[in-house]
């Protein structure tokens, strides 16, 4: 295999994921091009890519495919159709499936959507999961080989780890979706209930929602009118976000099961580890968890927070526990470090395809 390699990373909008892959991949010396329908959310990314594919229907990133360039593609899921016409295009080249959350565990797939999500699994060269957890679940679901854990490390050497003085009093920070409680298929984001239980107990929360729709937030809007401690922040850059946080003493990593009933449903939220958790530890924020064995896992084998198994166990350590200490090394959840599996990967990968070839 080549030492530097000339990655096509597919992707309908580039993400946070795809960011720092992109990011730490590049530092390494590979080369990186990216096929997607835009990027407006990373637009930064550009400053890490060769070239960029704009492509408005499949038939469009079929032909992209295609033209052969690569040493491996790095396909995004979520959907997962451009991983299947990848596949189906690339030839000679590897398909690397990068499967951010396993669509049929959150949503009962049908026809072609189940096969999309089959061929992915079971056809490409290489997968890349988010956790061990997942690792396990699709080699139980599908017959799969080459497949990597890789979560959405921080990249620790692209931000300052600024330490401002906490605030006075008690502070829980929670950033990402929420939404009022009765919003399928998402009502595991309702935190209305968590959030007034905690300000009850006389807590300061902290919001900063990854969009902001008051149409599916009015009972959050509703108790920020009625309580001086409930804070709806607006939304910041990231950067901005990890010093701001460095002044709360609480990280809340949670989900409201309440109103999910579907195993599988409860099998994916259990299954995941929230790129919130690590921007916590890294903004020396102490995480609690709740509802996500897999995140509560990883913070007690890593002694960065408290897992909660209960409710009101939640609200007792956040009401009369010490937050534990700050995290002086984070190198073990850097995307940096960590990328170099993701390059055995595809080592293994491209040498698959090589010798299939070579049988044919």
């Amino acid at each position: 295999m080549k030492t530097k390699l000339r990655i096509l990373f597919i992707h309908k909008e580039p993400c946070a994921r795809a960011y720092k892959e992109a990011v730490a991949l590049h530092k390494l010396g590979h080369t990186i091009d990216l096929a997607c329908e835009k990027n407006d959310q990373h637009p930064n990314i550009l400053n890490y890519l060769d070239d960029v594919y704009f492509y408005k229907n499949y038939e469009q990133l079929a032909s992209i495919v295609r033209q052969g360039k690569w040493d491996v593609i790095h396909s995004h899921n979520e959907p997962n159709m451009p991983t299947v016409v990848a596949i189906r295009n690339a030839g000679h080249c590897p398909v690397v499936y990068d499967c951010h959350d396993v669509t049929g565990l959150r949503q009962k797939l049908e026809g072609e959507r189940r096969e999309n999500e089959r061929v992915c699994f079971e056809e490409s060269d290489g997968i890349i999961m988010v956790t061990e957890t997942l690792v396990e679940i699709a080699r139980d679901r599908f017959q799969v080989d080459n497949i990597l854990a890789l979560p959405c490390y921080c990249l620790v050497d692209e931000m300052a780890r600024i330490q401002r003085s906490k605030l006075e009093g008690n502070h829980i920070v929670y950033q990402g979706m929420l939404l009022d409680g009765g919003v399928p298929p998402l009502e595991y984001r309702n935190y209305y209930p968590f959030f007034k239980k905690m300000v009850e107990c006389d807590m300061h929360v902290h919001v900063y929602c990854s969009a902001f729709n008051p149409r599916v937030q009015s009972s959050y809007i509703d108790l920020q009118q009625s309580s001086d401690l409930f804070h709806f922040h607006q939304q910041v850059p990231y950067a901005q976000l990890l010093d701001e946080m460095s002044q709360y003493t609480w990280g809340l990593v949670a989900f409201n099961v309440e109103e999910i009933h579907e195993q599988d449903r409860l099998t994916f939220l259990n299954s995941i580890l929230p790129n919130k958790l690590f921007d916590y530890v890294f903004s020396g924020v102490c995480p609690v968890v709740f509802n996500n064995k897999t995140a509560g896992e990883w913070v007690e084998k890593h002694g960065v927070g408290y897992y909660a198994r209960s409710e009101a166990e939640m609200l007792d350590i956040l009401t009369s526990r010490e937050p534990l200490p700050y995290v002086e090394n984070v190198m073990f959840m850097s995307m940096e470090e960590n990328i170099k599996n993701l390059e055995d990967l595809y080592c293994i990968a491209i040498n698959k395809k090589d010798a299939t070839h070579s049988v044919q």
